[in-house]
């Protein structure tokens, strides 16, 4: 008999409101919806088709065309009893009851087609993609080019319900119908089990759990006729703005896999494909935000025929070899305009936006989009993302963080290397100011006395007023400014040059906080514990700083440490008529100083420890910055 049956928990585990997949994408919850469905359908593809069609589908049914609705309705009583204790639980479950005694409640159906569908729905066997979706946590073996590894991304359709309770239908390639309902709701005592449930519930037609073989009918406009499968959310939390929502956000996901011609959505009655793309990105406001002005961005250098778009295949000689990885494994499209966001959307294979790699260079105003389409170099990457496929995180790779934090900082030092071969600008040894010639005499003819005529500007220097001034009594910060010596390099005809370069004010941290240890930072200690900010004191002493590499950023900081230290840090900024901007720091190591060694960097600040009073240190930093510039170094220490 079709029925809702909840599982017992057998005096086990109580489980809680705060179910760990579901928070997840709780933050986000449309958003995460779209992410994670898409990207489960492209990873089902079927092997003969080149795209996949989904259809969001929002509607309304009867409350009491709910299947077993009245066992369903008393969950949700139980739970709400059980959890008295719990604010969040009990406000969950308060709302859960309103609203499943209302007369209609609405329906979201999320369909996909060209896909394989759930096979082993006949069987219901550990490992098949019906197990998978239905009964497994945490369990995936998807092949090396999908998106999802963690079989977490189902939880983002539970989210989106206000009563946690999602049915999935489907026909399989092979032709089989199936359907199931699952309700991940709390523990609760339930008579029936003679105890406490798991929360955990299936409509199903006995205690197996098993699939019911036939198509679930929610939607009477719609009938299901090739393999795929259908996703049915029971009180979808829909906003006023839902489907302008769905629409921004397959935008900003899966841009690459629309260009690609690999995706065709539809959201109610809009059709999102390649043909009509440029017409919804048309419809974007820049001024919306960062984000929409970054997308439209990366829709123009993916789709426009500018010739000032570089496309730059991967040569695994420059990045990858040592790897693994083969020639062509991505591909980097770039482009330099004012005012572009200097970050890098990266795409596995199958298109889904994963993030934006940022601090690339601090001066050159340029913007791309990196596809990985190679199988070896797909796999190592896919290994370090994390569960909500936003970030990379070595330190997930257990026993090889080493390795693949290498991959990463590699793969950072091979994009910085493009970006500046391909916009770098070459150093001029001379500088003329904007608007100076109007003002300025004509070349003097050959012949020409050389002598000058009343009508013109004299740049004689007709006499020195000397004027002593008594220094200030009061301590300044100029006391600290490091002093800049610079060494020139081949070509190099002078001293003392400033570049004109403009520097990066703001380094958005937003990405490299969420993947991995800074590549720059000695990964063997990045784990050290660099104690709280409030702990560190400033402290006066003297520096020496010395350019050592201007096309590199290199630095070479010398100074006498003051006092011992268990911890101390050093913060650089650009000084002088360039503004105190923080200046990124890319890499770091002692050159020489007794034990002291470099912990962490964190954006503009290198951590040491182990310094010893009275011991010259020697310090070698490499800056986001081209060209020589005046840098101000404050130090701190933390007292043994």
């Amino acid at each position: 008999m079709k029925e809702w049956r909840f599982v017992p928990n057998n005096n086990s585990t109580i489980v809680g409101i705060n179910d760990a997949g579901i928070e997840t994408f709780t933050a986000n919850m449309n958003r995460s919806l779209v992410r994670e469905t898409i990207q489960n359908s492209l990873d089902a593809m079927l092997p003969e088709k080149d795209f996949v069609t989904v259809d969001f589908s929002c509607f309304e049914i009867p409350t009491s065309s709910i299947p077993d609705v009245d066992t369903l309705k008393s969950a949700f009583s139980k739970c709400k009893e059980s959890n008295r204790n719990e604010p969040d639980a009990f406000r969950f479950f308060e709302n859960a009851e309103k609203t499943i005694s209302k007369p209609t409640i609405n329906v979201l159906r999320i369909s996909d087609h060209n896909t394989i569908g759930l096979e082993g729905s006949d069987t219901c066997a550990k490992g098949t993609a019906w197990s998978r979706l239905v009964k497994e946590n945490g369990s995936s073996n998807k092949g090396q080019g999908s998106g999802g590894s963690f079989g977490i991304g189902k939880s983002a359709a539970f989210a989106c319900s206000d009563f946690r309770t999602v049915f999935y239908s489907s026909k399989d390639s092979l032709g089989y119908h199936s359907n199931i309902g699952v309700a991940r709701l709390v523990s609760f005592e339930e008579p029936k089990v003679g105890g406490w449930t798991t929360g955990v519930g299936y409509y199903s037609e006995d205690n197996r759990f098993v699939a019911i073989s036939e198509l679930a009918s929610f939607d009477s406009n719609y009938i299901r006729q090739d393999s795929g499968t259908d996703i049915y959310i029971l009180g979808i939390h829909k906003p006023d703005d839902f489907k302008e929502e769905l629409i921004r956000a397959v935008l900003l996901n899966f841009l690459v896999s629309l260009v690609k011609k690999k995706l065709i959505v539809k959201i109610q009655d809009d059709i999102i494909d390649d043909k009509n793309l440029p017409l919804y990105m048309s419809m974007l406001n820049p001024h919306d935000g960062e984000e929409i002005k970054d997308l439209i961005e990366y829709h123009r250098i993916l789709t426009s025929s500018d010739p000032r778009i570089k496309k730059i295949v991967l040569d695994s000689d420059r990045y990858g070899s040592k790897y693994g990885f083969g020639n062509g494994e991505c591909t980097l499209y770039l482009m330099e305009g004012e005012g572009f966001n200097r970050k890098i959307m990266i795409t596995r294979r199958a298109g889904m936006r994963i993030l934006e790699l940022n601090r690339i260079s601090g001066s050159i105003e340029f913007t791309g989009v990196l596809i990985i389409e190679g199988n070896n170099m797909n796999e190592a990457f896919k290994k370090m993302e994390v569960p909500s496929h936003d970030a990379w995180e070595p330190g997930r790779c257990r026993g090889e963080e080493k390795y693949y934090n290498n991959i990463l900082s590699d793969l950072r030092r091979y994009l910085r290397d493009i970006v500046k071969e391909c916009f770098a600008k070459v150093n001029s040894t001379s500088m003329d100011a904007f608007g100076a010639s109007d003002f300025l005499p004509d070349k003097k003819d050959e012949g020409q006395e050389d002598k000058l005529q009343k009508e013109e500007m004299s740049t004689r220097i007709k006499s020195i007023d000397e004027k002593t001034v008594e220094p200030s009594k009061t301590r300044v910060k100029a006391d600290d400014i490091a002093e800049v010596e610079p060494i020139l390099g081949a070509g190099s005809e002078r001293s003392g040059k400033v570049s004109n370069a403009t520097p990066n004010p703001i380094p958005d941290s937003d990405v490299e906080s969420r993947s991995g240890p800074n590549p720059g930072s000695n990964p063997e200690q990045g784990g050290e514990d660099l104690g709280k900010e409030t702990a560190y004191k400033e402290i006066s002493v003297k520096k020496r700083l010395i350019c050592k590499e201007v096309e590199k950023g290199i630095y070479v900081l010398t100074m006498i440490v003051p006092s011992s230290a268990s911890r101390s840090k050093l913060k650089f900024t650009i000084s002088g008529e360039q503004n105190d901007f923080e200046l990124p720091i890319m890499d770091a190591k002692v050159v020489s100083a007794g034990d002291t060694q470099v912990v962490d960097i964190k954006e503009n600040a290198v951590y040491l420890k182990n310094l010893d009073k009275g011991v010259s240190l020697k310090l070698e930093v490499q800056v986001d910055f081209e060209g020589y510039c005046m840098m101000e170094v404050d130090y701190y220490a933390n007292k043994k």
